[in-house]
């Protein structure tokens, strides 16, 4: 997070209205389409326990599905035929005497692959690492990781000039994105009619959207760049189009270019130890809440009673003792709120692990939007309760997360020198993606209106479509 005053920024609707509610580690060979695009990714140490499946038996049911899903649903979007990949895919080991297929200067070489995936449309082939990358995703994220692997390529093999040949008439980022599309949409599926006996579960999903958070582009990275993959940020979110609306929206990029959410650092915070992030102390915290109130109190209509809550660090771990009626309703894990004094409670340890492990500041900040959604929805005498209030607390906090963005050039509350706002900084709605992620409420196993996968889908309609879309979320959920 940064510091701001007025500057020239891209629109993003952030407008409030009356509806429901009131308020690479290797460069690709040439031809060829590769999973990862920036040579030192974002890392955490977050882990993630998935299916009991080795991946290695695991991927042949993955890749007899993935070929059957486009076999059965490439003419929902598409007027040509499908036809199967003529070289297959291949696993690439340095200690391996497979025969590897060669074309777009690929010659079995397993430094061109390594720490990498790609697809080939010159031999109409995949190749993955499975020496590095792959038996260390599916340690660390779970088995199916390595499947959406396979599946984004997959999506490039359906972008060739072989089939739907939109691979070269298209900027980098959209190719990556729409292919990331495709994978969310062949896991929905999966999701709806199984795989071979085997169906995911909340773990499998979360490790998933983890994992293809490791492989978005750095902090930084511009969108034009003729690599451009997208950040985590942007390919979560064309994960969950495909995912929750199929193959259609993923066609639609053709028409409609998604616009990645991706902007540079300033001078100001390159010169900072940490580009990016506020040191962890109070100051971060009172600028949080100084901005949640400035964003909330200019946004909610007149006719809501409204007291911008104050925002609390609980190093004690007790939030009932911070509150004076010790009665605090539980928002999230780490946040709690406590109507009586009108404090959003923020335990300390939780968000300093946040902080570290996710990391940076605006996972923190993600926490204190939670705490400031839990306020208006308590202000517009909201009904909701348990995963549904969350979903759209995370909506709200999107909505926030929306009108700091760089980009905007319409803000609800103008930054000036007098009164500057926080501004969002590169990579931290990666940050928030991941907070989302991994925070806890309770136990669930399917992919509901709590679960981490609906909380991110949730919060990045707020980024997006503001006022809309949590709107929008809203219908969701009283549907």
């Amino acid at each position: 997070m940064n510091f701001s005053v007025e500057r020239n920024r891209k629109k993003v609707a952030v407008f409030f209205v009356s509806a429901i509610f009131s308020i690479c580690a290797c460069t690709a060979p040439k031809n060829s389409v590769s999973l990862i695009s920036s040579e030192n990714p974002t890392t955490t140490s977050i882990a993630v326990e998935n299916l009991d499946l080795p991946y290695r038996e695991f991927l042949p049911l993955a890749i007899e599905d993935i070929q059957k899903f486009w076999e059965g649903h490439y003419g929902d979007v598409y007027l040509n035929t499908y036809s199967d990949l003529v070289g297959g895919v291949h696993a690439a080991d340095p200690n391996s005497t497979e025969v590897m297929p060669s074309g777009c200067d690929y010659t079995g070489d397993y430094t061109y692959v390594e720490d990498n995936a790609f697809y080939c449309d010159e031999g109409d082939f995949i190749v993955y690492d499975d020496a590095k990358l792959f038996p260390e995703f599916a340690n660390q994220f779970g088995p199916l990781v390595t499947a959406v692997i396979l599946a984004h390529e997959w999506g490039h093999a359906i972008q060739s000039p072989a089939r739907n040949d939109v691979m070269y008439s298209l900027r980098s980022t959209t190719i990556e994105l729409q292919a990331d599309c495709f994978a969310g949409a062949w896991v929905g599926h999966v999701q709806s009619d199984t795989i071979n006996g085997l169906s995911f579960s909340e773990a499998d999903i979360t490790g998933a959207l983890l994992g293809m958070m490791q492989i978005g582009d750095s902090p930084g990275d511009s969108s034009y760049d003729a690599n451009a993959h997208g950040s985590g940020f942007d390919r979560v979110s064309a994960f969950q189009d495909g995912f929750v609306g199929g193959l259609a929206p993923c066609a639609e990029y053709e028409t409609t270019e998604p616009e990645p959410v991706q902007f540079g650092f300033s001078p100001d915070e390159l010169s900072r130890p940490s580009p990016g992030d506020f040191p962890f102390d109070q100051d971060m915290f009172t600028s949080l809440g100084h901005d949640l109130t400035l964003f909330w109190t200019a946004t909610l209509t007149t006719d809501i009673s409204w007291t911008p809550p104050t925002l609390i660090v609980d190093s004690s771990s007790d939030a009932a003792a911070m509150c004076s009626d010790g009665q605090v309703d539980l928002v999230v894990e780490g946040v709690h709120f406590c109507n009586a004094d009108s404090t959003v409670i923020i335990d300390e340890t939780v968000a300093r692990n946040l902080y570290t492990d996710t990391p940076g500041d605006f996972a923190v900040g993600y926490l204190a939007a939670l705490g400031f959604a839990e306020a208006v929805q308590r202000a517009n005498q909201s009904s909701l309760s348990g995963y549904s209030r969350l979903l759209l607390d995370s909506c709200y906090a999107g909505m926030w997360a929306g009108d700091i963005v760089p980009l905007n050039t319409n803000p609800v509350v103008v930054p000036t020198e007098a009164e500057p706002r926080i501004s969002l900084s590169p990579g931290d709605l990666d940050e928030a993606v991941r907070a989302a992620l991994t925070l806890s409420d309770s136990q669930t196993t399917a992919i509901d209106l709590g679960s981490p996968f609906a909380r991110v889908d949730a919060f990045r309609q707020g980024v997006l479509h503001g006022t809309d879309g949590c709107t929008a979320v809203a219908e969701q959920i009283q549907n």
